[in-house]
């Protein structure tokens, strides 16, 4: 009988370190655990050789992008000459403060070189762009430490330079790529086009998808061929809305759809994941006109296998 499925899940970022190796439920669930930033991947990096149910992704996600920096020529910016290169805000009073509060940004070149293995590695995820987020007051997102939202945000310019950095670290080792893509469709589509789909070899699936119907059948399933391109469905993001959550999944052809619950595990209780995967599984049983949530169950099984190989 086929798992749950959860194509797209998380650990916690937390700046406060533990000795202790996490460990995740031993639900029937085969998940992917995406890295953010260098945080949560320390907690994650050796999840691969200890559970066989968890496939585990190197990412970059656009909210800590301006963590990093691209050395020009090797030559490290200054803490103060980078964030304010890759920062925007136009108060500059509150753009201090949070530079402030942030840590020295680090070469992505050499977080890729000292950190990725491609035998700790199923995916690079959680990578993408970003148009509507602002950092917290304290500097990047922790789920351990809230902080009120500034009005500071990074570069659009900047995330596309980490994006297509990660996707040539997917292209190079033929690791699928999971994308977060909040409302700049076309701009994730073209980066994507040029930098992934010469590259058969490379899945994509686009997580948590809130483009437009336009956008899905008129571009990416019209470039992209079929059996790349994935749709990973969450409840709290893509069933907000009953009837255009229907629209979705109908315009989905099946070996294209995932599902993911975009949780923390090692903060997530269990009846919660299995809830919201059941939710998912009876929403696409529908829309799909399959003939059980266990027809449905088996389809995302066997696209997931699919997704990464």
């Amino acid at each position: 009988m086929a798992s749950y499925v959860d194509a797209h899940c998380h650990v916690t970022t937390s700046t406060k370190t533990n000795a202790n190796p996490i460990s995740l439920s031993d639900l029937p669930v085969v998940r992917c655990v995406m890295s953010n930033n260098s945080y949560d991947w320390q907690k994650i990096k050796n999840l691969k050789d200890s559970d066989p149910r968890t496939k585990v992704g190197f990412g970059v996600h656009p909210w800590y992008s301006h963590l990093y920096y691209i050395a020009d020529q090797g030559h490290p910016p200054s803490k103060d000459a980078h964030y304010r290169s890759v920062l925007q805000c136009s108060d500059t009073s509150e753009l201090e403060q949070i530079i402030c509060r942030l840590p020295e940004p680090v070469s992505l070149s050499d977080y890729i070189h000292t950190e990725f293995e491609i035998a700790s590695c199923d995916c690079i995820g959680e990578i993408g762009l970003d148009k509507l987020f602002r950092l917290p007051e304290n500097g990047f997102y922790q789920g351990d430490d809230h902080a009120p939202l500034s009005r500071v945000k990074v570069s659009v310019e900047h995330q596309a330079q980490i994006f297509i950095q990660m996707c040539r670290l997917a292209t190079i080792h033929s690791l699928p790529v999971s994308i977060h893509s909040v409302k700049c469709p076309s701009l994730v589509f073209d980066l994507c086009q040029e930098h992934l789909l010469p590259h058969s070899n490379v899945n994509v699936c686009l997580h948590s998808f809130t483009g437009s119907l336009e956008t899905l059948t008129g571009v990416w399933l019209k470039k992209f061929p079929h059996e790349r391109l994935f749709l990973s469905l969450s409840s709290y993001i893509n069933f907000k809305n009953l009837d255009s959550a229907a629209k979705l999944v109908q315009a989905l052809p099946p070996h294209c759809i995932l599902a993911e619950t975009d949780f923390t595990w090692d903060t997530a209780d269990d009846d919660t994941i299995i809830r919201e995967l059941d939710f998912v599984l009876s929403q696409i049983a529908l829309h799909q006109k399959l003939q059980s949530k266990q027809e449905a169950k088996e389809l995302i099984y066997t696209n997931y296998q699919r997704f990464i190989l």
